[in-house]
């Protein structure tokens, strides 16, 4: 484990003029491909209901040549690349991006499906994002240059591999702290609360109901994770969504999903 939390130079985020926040930093870098950082949502998920007050996150696609040479075989354009297509949405705003790569990441992780141009078009709506605004924004030459940006950050901070999470502190001079791969959530919360220094009081879950309706597609894992219950306990309480039409169990290559029927929101 402590071979895996390597200190690292806080140089990188000076480098790229990122001014200090009253929270903690953290860079997510993630491939959208990646199983494991598909596990890692959840954790994030976790760690933003919980220490919302506490911390900032801040997703960046690896543009390692390995991820960015997935995105391209995947794609036969502009408009089904989801490399190019997650740096699109973020012109519309971080979280709008970050919950347009969620849907891809359902659709791409549990189905094992390829990226189409109408899964990317569908994802892009149900994140609230304009449609007409972000294929006029796939064709400006400054998401090249995004990512090229992303690529000095990643390695400024020595990212080697998808999931890695890089902690900072609210003082720039301070080292970072990087966890490349998946751990069980204690690790993250272990570090936030050494970096804060102070007492943290955390936040409660949301209603299940409400949280699987927020995500729309979840594991049992996830679940298992955000609410920490015994897994006889959420199997009953799923059991009632079900029979209340509110969610629906779906089989997948990847295991078992829950699906919710509820509206958006």
């Amino acid at each position: 484990m402590a071979e895996e939390l390597k200190i690292i130079d806080n140089k990188s985020r000076e480098d790229v003029n990122l001014s200090p926040v009253n929270k903690i930093e953290i860079y997510s870098f993630f491939d959208p491909f990646n199983t494991d950082c598909f596990k890692l949502s959840a954790i994030i998920s976790k760690l933003r209901i919980e220490y919302n007050q506490y911390i900032r996150i801040r997703h960046i696609l690896n543009p390692s040549l390995k991820v960015l040479t997935k995105c391209q075989a995947q794609s036969t354009s502009d408009f089904d690349n989801i490399a190019l297509a997650y740096k699109a949405a973020e012109l519309q705003g971080r979280l709008r991006a970050e919950r347009f790569i969620h849907l891809m990441q359902n659709e791409i992780i549990p189905k094992r499906d390829i990226v189409t141009e109408n899964m990317i078009c569908d994802c892009i709506k149900n994140a609230g994002l304009d449609y007409d605004v972000f294929k006029d924004d796939l064709q400006k030459s400054k998401l090249t240059e995004s990512l090229k940006i992303d690529l000095h950050i990643a390695r400024e901070m020595e990212i080697e591999q998808s999931p890695s999470l890089v902690f900072f502190s609210e003082d720039v001079h301070e080292e970072g702290l990087k966890v490349e791969g998946l751990y069980p959530y204690h690790i993250y919360t272990y570090i936030i609360n050494e970096l804060m220094g102070t007492p943290i009081e955390k936040n409660l879950p949301p209603k299940l109901e409400k949280y699987i309706q927020k995500k729309q597609l979840v594991t049992m894992e996830e679940l298992l994770t955000i609410y920490e219950w015994p897994e006889k306990l959420l199997n009953k309480e799923l059991k009632k969504l079900v029979l209340q039409q509110k969610i629906e169990k779906l089989q997948y290559p990847e295991g078992n999903f829950w699906q919710s029927k509820m509206p958006k929101i």
